[in-house]
């Protein structure tokens, strides 16, 4: 008796504490889910507060890029402003484009007009850019925001709007990612709601609504909390709050976007992320009162369902869902813990973008775009194998970060031979890739901060149609620093009338007497000559060059007009014309119109282009060139015999002139003269004028007068020279044709 009296004291003792350990298990667990969820929803609201400050900053840059296009070229009339957005790439972004006037009157690119008068206001109030809250669009119903800056021209104050639809926000925010249960705003400083991702739940002040949840559930615990939240999103302070209501706990987390000073709140129901696992620890604890082996199976079954929970929302915020790998969060947790077990000399990071992905999405759909995404992160895992770390961390963005052995010129070959001709099942894509790469050091330590030396080799790479890839070094971080130099200083720099034309005169080689001459570019900025090779290949990959040449071209078309009334005759001049502009062939029209307006015979002017520029893929150029001579425009070959083009293809050009390089010229002094003498013989067979630049010496001029070059332009006449020196060379070719006349 005493025996089944231990036994049964034995059990209840060995029943209690295991109960009490399941208790305090369970307590333990609760605790560690809560602040895992809480954890996991702050990176997950983080994601999309970054993404929507993505999408907004492109999308005001946009807009600021266009209203600076407008005011540059002072573009007052509206067919011209739509016609300009039209043609342009930003399409994609906005649904459309309108002019708002001081009256309220609007119109837009699609040929509506309706009135904003009673908001006129918010559009006019300052010349910065104004982003609306989501409204109802006048014109077909749909949600939209609207995208406006106030701009002044010819004393005509205009608001130029972009429209969006606000579908384009609500797809960001994270609340689809929890099947609908989820829901989210975007608020102003103020509270007020901007933006909702579900009109359903409320629209007004941010507080209002959260009180309406709370009705019956814990309100007044809330409204002591209340001046805090508010005073938080006022100041874009990030937080955390738990919400009781009548439909159960939610988990309310609020982030600054950093774009506009508005804040993302998310409300996530508790029982969407641990619902399940809460449901199994309330059972097991009922359950560990009742039988020790249910409290035991209980307690494995929540673990599974704890490991699942995590591993859900380790995906959420961790995973990108097109390919499969992780995202830039995911990157830079493990390459950070990568580093912290030591760096090795053969690891490398890499970052890769395709060009023009947009176009890929608008030529075969989004599907298919999504397809050739997670194509290409298959792919880099092929190549650069299974421990290498990959991630998709922006749109059409790549990196990794990978060990390599061999010489990593060849892989990175590789990559692009196998991206740039991607195969899917029976499918191959031609694709445009870019890519920079970074060696690590043993003094690496931060990832953040060697994605940024990938990013910067990435970036010498873009507009490099020779070199898809780059390997870091430091030159190209200072190179990259005086480039932002120099592009922030351009526009000012072009209103302040900084760039100057330097002529360098052309002579032709058998009398000695002017031809003509070639317009150069140069910069004085802050007293200082900026020499050309180091802004002119900037201004190429920014576009800025299209500004420029025109500048250039009128500045030009204004001196021949002082010459000609001062000296009565004209002069050829010759007048460089960057491969951006054909691209968009109304270049030419504008040529025109500007010739015209100084009364300048187009034959008299000879427009330039590069011999690269004339096999530039998807341009037509035979079709261009046709167009300048149809103007009456001269038309030569610049750095003829340094590119690839075929005899064939220079012997259908409509070109007056083939210039021949510097660096064959300087071959004439080492007996090396093959090449020259070839161009002078392909010229004569096409019956084209020929002008040598970069001539210096006399061995080398009389070798041309020999050999029957036409022209001569180089040092051993003139350097690049001042209009005003230049006029001296017209003053003897006018005293010399004076001369002839009279004999």
């Amino acid at each position: 008796m005493k025996d089944n009296k231990k036994q049964i004291i034995l059990i209840i003792i060995i029943f209690l504490i295991l109960v009490a350990i399941g208790i305090a298990y369970m307590t333990y667990m609760l605790e560690k889910i809560e602040a895992n969820s809480n954890n996991s929803i702050e990176t997950i609201v983080k994601n999309d507060a970054s993404n929507l400050k993505t999408e907004i900053t492109e999308q005001k840059a946009i807009l600021q890029s266009v209203t600076n296009e407008i005011i540059m070229d002072n573009i007052v009339n509206p067919e011209k402003i739509f016609d300009m957005y039209e043609r342009s790439d930003i399409t994609s972004h906005f649904i459309r484009m309108a002019i708002m006037y001081e009256d309220g009157r609007t119109i837009t690119n699609d040929g509506h007009e309706v009135n904003y008068l009673d908001e006129k206001d918010n559009f006019f109030s300052n010349n910065e850019i104004h982003i609306s809250e989501n409204k109802i669009s006048k014109i077909d119903g749909q949600e939209i925001n609207i995208y406006s800056q106030a701009i002044e021209l010819k004393k005509q104050k205009i608001a130029i709007l972009l429209i969006v639809k606000t579908d384009s926000y609500k797809n960001i925010f994270s609340n689809k990612i929890f099947e609908g249960k989820g829901f989210s705003y975007i608020v102003d400083t103020a509270g007020n709601i901007v933006v909702s991702a579900n009109t359903n739940k409320g629209t007004g002040n941010l507080i209002n609504n959260i009180e309406r949840m709370l009705a019956g559930g814990s309100k007044e615990r809330f409204i002591t909390n209340k001046n805090v939240v508010e005073e938080n999103i006022k100041n874009g302070v990030s937080g955390t709050r738990t919400l009781q209501t009548t439909n159960g706990n939610y988990y309310m987390v609020y982030e600054p976007i950093g774009a506009n000073d508005w804040t993302i709140v998310t409300f996530i129901p508790a029982k969407a992320i641990a619902g399940e696992a809460n449901k199994a620890l309330l059972t097991t604890f009922i359950a560990a009162v009742i039988v020790i082996f249910i409290i035991l199976a209980i307690c494995i079954y929540i673990v599974i369902e704890n490991n699942k929970k995590q591993k859900k929302l380790f995906e959420y915020a961790y995973i990108d869902p097109v390919t499969g790998k992780g995202n830039i969060y995911y990157f830079r947790k493990t390459g950070q813990e990568i580093l912290e077990k030591g760096v090795k000399s053969n690891q490398y990071i890499l970052v890769l973008d395709i060009n023009k992905f947009k176009m890929i999405n608008k030529a075969y759909g989004y599907k298919v775009g999504d397809d050739i995404l997670k194509g290409i992160a298959e792919k880099l895992q092929e190549i650069l194998g299974e421990n290498s770390l990959i991630c998709r961390y922006s749109n059409d963005y790549f990196a990794s970060l990978f060990e390599y052995d061999e010489k990593i010129r060849e892989i990175l070959k590789k990559i692009v031979k196998n991206i740039e001709n991607l195969r899917i099942e029976n499918n191959v894509y031609n694709l445009s890739v870019n890519m920079g790469v970074y060696q690590l050091t043993e003094s690496d330590a931060n990832i953040s901060e060697i994605m940024d030396k990938a990013i910067i080799a990435h970036s010498a790479s873009k507009g490099d149609v020779y070199d898809k890839f780059h390997i870091y070094d430091k030159k190209m971080e200072q190179k990259l620093e005086k480039e932002s130099e120099i592009e922030n200083e351009m526009y000012q720099a072009l209103m302040k009338k900084e760039f100057i034309v330097y002529y360098q005169p052309q002579i032709y080689t058998n009398d000695e007497t002017l031809y003509g001459a070639e317009a150069l570019v140069r910069w004085k900025h802050n007293g200082k000559m900026i020499p050309p090779n180091e802004f002119i290949p900037i201004f190429e990959k920014n576009k800025f060059i299209l500004k420029l040449d025109v500048y250039i071209f009128e500045q030009v078309c204004s001196d021949m007009k002082i010459w000609k009334e001062k000296y009565g005759d004209e002069i050829t001049i010759s007048v460089n014309v960057s491969r951006e502009h054909f691209l968009d062939e109304h270049f030419l029209e504008k040529y025109r119109m500007i010739a015209a307006k100084y009364n300048i015979n187009p034959n008299n002017i000879d427009l330039e282009i590069t011999e690269s520029a004339t096999i530039e893929d998807g341009i037509d150029i035979i079709g261009i060139m046709n167009k300048m001579k149809k103007l009456g425009f001269k038309i030569s070959i610049d750095d003829f015999g340094t590119g690839y083009s075929s005899l064939s293809t220079i012997q259908d050009m409509p070109a007056d002139i083939l210039k021949i390089d510097k660096s064959f010229i300087d071959k004439i002094g080492k007996n090396d003269k093959n090449i020259v003498d070839y161009i002078l013989t392909i010229a004569k067979e096409l019956k084209l004028t020929t002008i040598a630049e970069g001539v210096e010496t006399k061995e080398q001029r009389d070798y041309l007068l020999e050999r029957e070059c036409d022209i001569i332009q180089g040092y051993y006449y003139s350097k690049p020279i001042k209009k005003e020196e230049f006029e001296k060379f017209i003053q003897k070719k006018t005293k010399q044709d004076s001369s002839k006349d009279e004999n």
